[in-house]
């Protein structure tokens, strides 16, 4: 993978405030964005800022190379508060390119220097999560059931790939509340409250290219109780919780292997969240450290500002860090509506996917969101989940 190095962002305004409730006049800036690599070329630069506020794009898709590390843009905006995305393919040889991106909410208020992260685009096939469903489903009397929350995932490479080691992760952080948060390791891990592993010593979960892995929460015909379950005896693995509380138990398929759990922040049964505010990955942790070095070495503890209706508050929390070079795919979730900032860095995942308008909105319940196909059976992949996935799909039609 090339050398992740960080970029420079300018963005020259000259902003002029019309009147405290009037649209403020867009004025010509130019863009200058530092690359990754030096470069003879650029091709297909694309730099779009979204207002967060109005829903309004401004895209530029025409940039020059000032020199062979620095490519300028140019683009009319008012102050905001915005995404802001930039993709493009440098040219290193006549015959080589490669894609980078950069990704960052930005606010734009005056003229000053903002600095932003350049990253290559990881290319590399391996397993990907094809169909993520934690939204669960609801009875026929309206009533909300568990258990029947599965995650599928698919071997995107043309060789056959070997399950046994994946790791299952759930953020710390939810993708609708956003938290100055010190030390920030984004850059560099994954904040996890949950992480489950696949047994196996290297080769008992063979999956062919193309191929699906599925992992589920109780593997079981769940039509026995919910009629609009389904009936899940056939998935690869489950997660399976001793719970300490007496009342809220788990229920094991001795037919079906156990996932080994490594960490989950409660004493009872890990629950995926069911709003799809959070976001997911797989990963594996290398065969050198083991479950106690990791829990030893990979503690993390923080402290973030909370602002509420009451005041503003100091808060302190503890998860667990996996770092980024170790995971092989993320997925952000979060309504549509509700979303506030991506708790992963976006070199793995620069968009969201969704269900719903709202976390509690009710047309969630049985839907799932599944990857878009390449034409040539590939799954799509391009680290942006915004685009990657087809939203609100039905669950279940894998079993």
């Amino acid at each position: 993978m090339m050398k992740v190095k960080s970029i420079v962002l300018f963005v020259l305004c000259a902003l002029m405030l019309i009147g405290c409730n009037e649209q403020t006049t867009q004025t010509p800036k130019g863009v200058l964005i530092r690359l990754p690599e030096r470069c003879m070329g650029i091709v297909s630069p694309r730099l779009e800022l979204k207002d967060r506020n109005m829903g309004y794009s401004y895209v530029s898709e025409t940039g020059a190379l000032i020199n062979d590390s620095t490519v300028q843009m140019e683009m009319d905006i008012p102050i905001g508060y915005y995404d802001c995305s930039f993709e493009a393919q440098l040219q290193l040889s006549e015959h080589y390119t490669y894609p980078v991106r950069l990704f960052s909410n930005l606010t734009v208020a005056d003229d000053r220097l903002i600095e932003m992260e350049a990253f290559a685009v990881n290319t590399k096939k391996d397993f990907v999560l094809a169909e993520l469903f934690v939204s669960g489903t609801q009875t026929p009397e309206g009533k909300q059931y568990t258990g029947d929350k599965y995650f599928r995932l698919v071997n995107n490479s043309d060789q056959t790939l070997y399950a046994d080691g994946l790791v299952l992760l759930e953020s710390k952080f939810k993708n609708n509340k956003k938290y100055e948060v010190t030390p920030d390791k984004k850059s560099e891990a994954f904040a996890v409250d949950a992480l489950y592993r696949v047994p196996g010593d290297g080769t008992r979960f063979p999956v062919a290219p193309g191929g699906s892995f599925i992992i589920a929460d109780n593997a079981l015909d769940h039509r026995s109780y919910n009629a609009n379950s389904f009936d899940m005896r056939q998935a690869d693995v489950e997660w399976y919780d001793v719970s300490t509380s007496a009342t809220v138990t788990d229920v094991d398929n001795a037919a079906v292997p156990n996932m080994d759990k490594i960490y989950c922040y409660t004493l009872s049964i890990w629950i995926p969240n069911n709003q799809g505010i959070t976001s997911f990955a797989i990963g594996r942790i290398p065969d050198t450290i083991s479950t106690a070095q990791y829990l030893a070495n990979y503690a993390y503890s923080y402290t973030y500002i909370n602002v509420t209706q009451a005041g503003t508050f100091e808060m302190s929390g503890n998860a667990y860090l996996f770092p980024n070079e170790w995971i092989i795919d993320a997925v952000n979730l979060c309504p549509q509506s509700i979303y506030e900032w991506l708790v992963v860095h976006p070199s793995l995942d620069c968009g969201f996917a969704y269900v719903a308008q709202t976390g509690g909105d009710k047309v969630r319940y049985g839907k799932c969101v599944k990857r878009k196909q390449n034409e040539d059976g590939t799954l799509v992949d391009t680290n942006n989940s915004s685009s990657d996935f087809e939203m609100a799909q039905p669950a279940g039609t894998c079993f």
